[in-house]
């Protein structure tokens, strides 16, 4: 099973390199993503409503896919349900 990514408070550069599908969850089905960081494929959670809003414009501009993104993500704070903070790099 693949590792999922934990975003903090620190940047973490990745790369998106599958296209959303579902995990099962104890609350239920949730998306998630493929990221490449380091050399290692994680897992990235996109269910939360400040990294949804954050990606749409992002996908839009990629043609409607997720893969192929390159972005900087972190948390706004340490705080668990601080909103995230999405930055695509070039």
């Amino acid at each position: 099973m693949t590792e999922t990514l934990k975003v903090t408070g620190n940047a973490v550069d990745l790369e998106v390199v599958s296209e959303p599908y579902v995990r099962m969850t104890f609350r239920g089905y949730a998306p998630v993503v493929d990221v490449a960081v380091n050399g290692a494929t994680q897992m990235l959670y996109i269910s939360s409503k400040s990294i949804s809003v954050a990606l749409e414009p992002l996908v839009k501009e990629n043609g409607d896919k997720f893969a192929g993104l390159k972005l900087r993500v972190k948390k706004e704070s340490e705080e668990k349900m601080a909103p995230y903070v999405v930055e695509k790099l070039t």
